[in-house]
């Protein structure tokens, strides 16, 4: 800003003196005058609710900011992510004259830091989504704070963990007050002292309502690290018209004999498909020893392989179940009543159940009807070791934790809340009551264990067998696999 400094000059008359003065005051008044009107791109917003950066999703066009949630792309070259998205307020950024004519809300003393896995982020325009921005804003509305969520990458570049290794020491300053993470991701980071114990942190009453068993998925070694926040389980699905009973032991499945599909074939990442894995672990196996290295139990492996063997011979599997990956890759194959019994994710069934009507629930069939599920799903973990940061987190969580707030959105989303009061507050009631029992025989494994060369000779044994070779052979080979690798 431009300031007028006069001197005076003995040799000026005095009239002449206060003239130029006068002169000068009068150009620096006008100088002032049109710094404070400037209404160009830096102008400065009110900050009394933060400003609304333009957002990016992965495929969404830019649209008239209306007063809807548009999340518009960050580069129009190209629809593929970038490293970082800001998400919007759905509020209007037009605000009408009247508004104008208003005196800005006071400023928020600082702002809070969220990265947000896109795996987590609803689809653009949906009911999730609108509901998702909704809380943000509420957030900022009653909050003292400011809030900043960005999008982060599930893969490639931008990825929260992989990022937050890197930014931490060079540019601490760009790192969240907090994000969500899986389990895998959660144990990690907190081997890697990425982000902080909870146990002192998290208000009390935060953890009280959480379904029996979920406290667990957010702990190691018996230490908080984070929140569990939406929840995914597995299961099946049957045709109620097909069986009087749901099929939940080896015997039931070889006397009735059903068209029974499941991910035969690892997901990415995983080294054995979950069914197998279900099946294995109720039949007693683990996938390490007491020291930690990687072990098979021969008498489960077998109990396993002669189902398999069986159920192959009497035309229920075969080697084209090896095709499917994927719930999504035999859904409509359940719907045109191909298959009667099929395996499924929660967040799969939830995404899908309007569009088949005549199910029923149950666990994956085990030796003896054991019910078991695998828990997995999202915490909320601290980043920051600075005492500010962590009670704007903690204030951001407590508004995340409301209970009608999880309910309404992991409701609307497709994934489980992890909360008994959220829970109870969907309309789905049959699905909730089961959920809240299979979550109570979940088993939480490792990622370490579930890729270990344990998990991939398990995998292999039951990829031979469906293949037609001989249970004594499979198990010959896996232990082979064991020794070699």
């Amino acid at each position: 800003m431009l300031s007028g400094r006069v001197e005076s000059n003995p040799n000026m008359p005095q009239k002449r003196w206060r003239a130029a003065a006068l002169s000068t005051m009068l150009i620096a008044a006008v100088l002032l005058a049109a710094c404070g009107s400037d209404t160009g791109d830096n102008a400065v917003a009110p900050t009394g609710e933060p400003t609304n950066s333009v957002a990016v999703s992965p495929s969404v066009a830019a649209g008239e900011n209306s007063g809807t949630a548009t999340i518009a792309p960050a580069d129009t070259t190209d629809n593929t992510l970038t490293d970082d998205s800001t998400l919007p307020s759905t509020r209007s950024t037009n605000p009408s004259s009247a508004d104008a004519q208003q005196p800005p809300p006071p400023a928020a003393s600082t702002e809070v830091v969220v990265w947000w896995p896109v795996d987590l982020y609803p689809d653009a325009g949906s009911t999730a989504e609108v509901l998702l921005l909704d809380q943000f804003d509420g957030f900022r509305e009653t909050s003292s704070y400011g809030l900043e969520v960005r999008q982060k990458r599930a893969s490639g570049l931008g990825v929260i963990l992989p990022t937050l290794r890197t930014a931490e020491p060079v540019a601490p300053g760009a790192m969240p007050d907090l994000t969500l993470m899986r389990r895998s991701d959660m144990m990690t980071a907190a081997t890697e002292e990425l982000i902080i114990p909870l146990d002192e942190w998290v208000p009390g009453d935060m953890l009280d309502d959480l379904i029996p068993g979920v406290r667990e998925l957010g702990e190691i070694d018996g230490q908080l690290y984070g929140i569990p926040y939406a929840l995914t389980i597995y299961h099946t699905v049957y045709r109620a018209s097909a069986f009087e009973e749901p099929l939940l032991t080896f015997d039931d499945v070889l006397e009735q004999e059903p068209a029974y599909l499941f991910p035969a074939t690892p997901s990415s990442g995983a080294q054995v498909n979950w069914t197998v894995l279900l099946q294995y672990l109720a039949a007693g196996g683990e996938l390490v020893d007491d020291s930690g290295a990687p072990y098979l139990d021969e008498d489960a492996l077998r109990i396993v392989l002669e189902f398999y063997a069986e159920a192959v011979e009497l035309g229920v599997f075969g080697p084209d179940l090896l095709e499917y990956s994927d719930s999504d890759e035999y859904w409509s194959e359940f719907v045109a009543n191909d298959a009667n019994l099929i395996g499924i994710s929660s967040m799969a069934f939830l995404s899908h159940r309007n569009t088949v009507q005549n199910v029923e629930l149950a666990a994956v069939p085990t030796t003896d009807g054991t019910s078991i599920t695998l828990l997995d799903g999202w915490m909320w973990v601290v980043t920051t070791n600075d005492s500010e940061g962590q009670k704007r987190a903690r204030a951001f969580v407590s508004w995340m934790m409301r209970i009608n707030q999880q309910g309404v959105y992991t409701e609307a989303l497709g994934m489980l809340p992890s909360q008994q009061q959220a829970l109870r507050s969907w309309d789905n009631v049959p699905y909730t009551t089961f959920t809240q029992i299979m979550i109570a025989s979940a088993r939480l494994v490792p990622s370490a264990e579930r890729n270990n060369k344990a998990a991939v000779a398990l995998q292999g044994a039951v990829e031979a067998v469906l293949q037609g070779t001989p249970v004594d052979q499979a198990i010959a080979d896996a232990f082979n696999h064991m020794e070699s690798s």
